[in-house]
């Protein structure tokens, strides 16, 4: 985005599409927001009414309709005040509810890549914290600047036309204080920052430190996770208080200052005027009164203004994260991927730093319906190999051919259905095995996961569970086994129905015990499926059509295990190794 774009006028219209289909919602309240200020601005007139004429004339019948005009203006104004909130703050939850919609919306449709560089709890904060200062444009900032404006120029003219010269007296003292609050609140701003900074910061640890619980409790240091919070949040407090202190003891200076000048101007001015009979007391004490109302709005628009400065600031921070490519602007291709024969990488390279090759032209090929495996040590190129293969990154150099027809030019979406993909850290969400299972998608009924759950072999480990199917999952399935956690995963890719299936050290985490018993679903699970499996465990890919041994980004040697282990001095160095830790185990 262009920095000369980024106008008062070029926000509005990014926020209009959020805006016009409750427009109606917008118009009452502004309207009731310009009655309810026309009405405040009638006190002091009838108030005027009762000093020059009820009074002096002692005509009670008078006085008590003024009176009664009076009140009625009271609750009436108070009336339509209540309506311009209740309407303009429903507004704001409408408007901040869609906004949050739509950027979590852009949000799913960034790259993986992207994500792997963002600290989570510094992005929950920056998009909550961010996404409330906007909501406030259209509720309580709303409400107050436009009510504040409407209010300060309808007493201006009504001052213009009562008493003109009077009015011009007292206009270059309104002008040097909207000006001085202006700069006040704008060497405020750099406080306010500084708050905000420091609340992502604390939300941030706290998310971490929420996520890391178990280490934590593990090393030992709640006390310092503790120590941590409080001190930043320490650093938070004494910055809003010092921020406090300074706006607050500006804001009465100002107005004590402000509100004698004025009344001083209007009694110099308006003293010769009431001896000589031009000037009555009530419209004064109207003058007197208006005064006293003028200033504080006056004063608010100024921390208006810089408020609305500091929400568009959050509306920019946003729209820097809407205006990321999203996966559909890096994979741009439409063809409806038709998966009969093979897949082929074709002399792939691949870097996730410029130059800093993590594949080097890698080439291979996995029939439709056979097993191939990827081993090697941490960090040769397996997991990245996988990462191409789902779409999460573009090939740098090279193809990835599904039957021919490059994957690149193929609807990236599409081809995802196809693939079940199975990480060691399988991911659960908070409810039932049932809904971790079809990951709500209502369209996998209760018969199909059932089938997938008994394929699998989770059906034991359900029955045994007061609720069944049903029986709710802590967050990331806190409350059952790795070994359970996999079998979850493995029913969930058949209940999806996917042709591939893509295992990227599903077994690493599981004892010797229990993998026996993977290893059995694992089976069912593959049955007349295409395989690609990163293996820790060589165990779970002894029977693999192919084995591709990859080192430093390369596959260095291929074929089956026993063929490996003639030809393959660094395999069989892996299968001696695993030996080895069997024996240990």
């Amino acid at each position: 985005m262009a920095e000369k774009k980024q106008t008062f006028t070029y926000y509005l219209k990014l926020l209009f599409p959020f805006v016009k289909k409750d427009l109606g919602l917008l118009f009452f309240g502004l309207f009731a927001m310009l009655i309810t200020s026309g009405l405040r601005l009638l006190n002091p007139l009838i108030l005027a009414q009762i000093i020059d004429h009820s009074i002096p004339d002692k005509n009670m019948a008078q006085m008590f309709r003024y009176g009664f005009y009076f009140i009625a203006v009271v609750l009436l104004s108070g009336l339509l005040s209540y309506l311009q909130i209740l309407l303009l703050s429903r507004l704001g939850i409408k408007i901040i509810t869609k906004f949050k919609g739509d950027v979590f919306s852009h949000l799913l449709k960034l790259p993986v890549s992207w994500f792997n560089k963002q600290p989570v709890g510094e992005l929950i904060a920056r998009v909550e914290s961010d996404s409330e200062r906007v909501k406030v444009l259209f509720s309580d900032l709303s409400i107050t600047i436009i009510g504040n404006v409407l209010f300060f120029i309808g007493g201006f003219i009504i001052l213009f036309i009562l008493q003109w010269k009077i009015t011009i007296y007292i206009l270059p003292a309104i002008i040097l204080c909207g000006i001085g609050y202006w700069f006040l609140f704008k060497y405020l701003n750099k406080f306010f920052r500084q708050i905000r900074e420091r609340y992502a910061v604390i939300t941030a640890k706290i998310t971490d430190y929420v996520q890391g619980i178990q280490m934590i409790q593990a090393l030992n240091q709640e006390k310092r996770a503790l120590k941590d919070v409080e001190k930043a949040s320490k650093e938070k407090k004494k910055i809003e208080v010092h921020t406090q202190m300074i706006e607050y003891s500006s804001q009465s200076i100002f107005s004590f200052m402000i509100n004698v000048v004025f009344i001083i101007i209007v009694i110099l001015v308006s003293a010769p005027k009431i001896i000589a009979g031009t000037l009555t007391v009530g419209i004064l004490i109207v003058f007197i009164q208006y005064i006293y109302q003028l200033v504080w709005p006056l004063m608010q628009i100024s921390e208006n203004v810089m408020q609305i400065q500091r929400s568009f600031a959050s509306l920019k921070r946003i729209l820097e994260l809407t205006e990321l490519p999203s996966e559909d602007d890096i994979f741009t291709g439409t063809q409806i991927p038709v998966f009969e024969q093979e897949i082929k990488f074709e002399n792939v390279w691949f870097a996730y730093k410029e130059n800093e090759w993590v594949l080097k032209d890698v080439s291979f090929t996995i029939p439709k319906g056979k097993k191939i495996a990827l081993v090697g040590a941490s960090g040769s190129g397996k997991t990245t190999t996988v990462s191409l293969l789902c779409g999460f990154y573009p090939v740098e150099k090279g193809r990835i051919l599904i039957d021919g027809v490059p994957l690149s030019e193929m609807n990236f979406r599409e081809w995802r259905k196809k693939i079940g993909l199975i990480l060691q850290d399988v991911y659960l969400f908070p409810g039932s095995i049932l809904e971790n299972v079809r990951v709500y998608n209502d369209q996998i009924d209760e018969e199909k996961v059932q089938k997938a759950i008994s394929i699998v072999q989770l059906d034991e480990f359900i029955r045994k569970l007061p609720e069944g199917i049903n029986a709710e999952l802590a967050e990331r399935g806190q409350n059952i086994s790795q070994g359970e956690k996999q079998l979850v995963s493995f029913a969930r890719a058949l209940a999806f129905e996917s042709e591939i299936i893509i295992m990227d050290e599903a077994t690493a985490s599981i004892d010797p015990q229990t993998e026996a018993k993977i290893q059995r679903s694992m089976e069912n699970l593959l049955a007349g499926k295409t395989a690609l499996i990163v293996a820790h465990r060589l165990t779970s890919v002894l029977d693999a059509d192919e084995i591709l041994y990859f080192s430093d980004g390369r596959i260095t040697a291929r074929g089956k295990h026993n063929e490996l282990l003639q030809k393959s001095p660094e395999y069989q160095k892996l299968v001696e190794l695993q030996m080895l830790k069997v024996q240990d185990e």
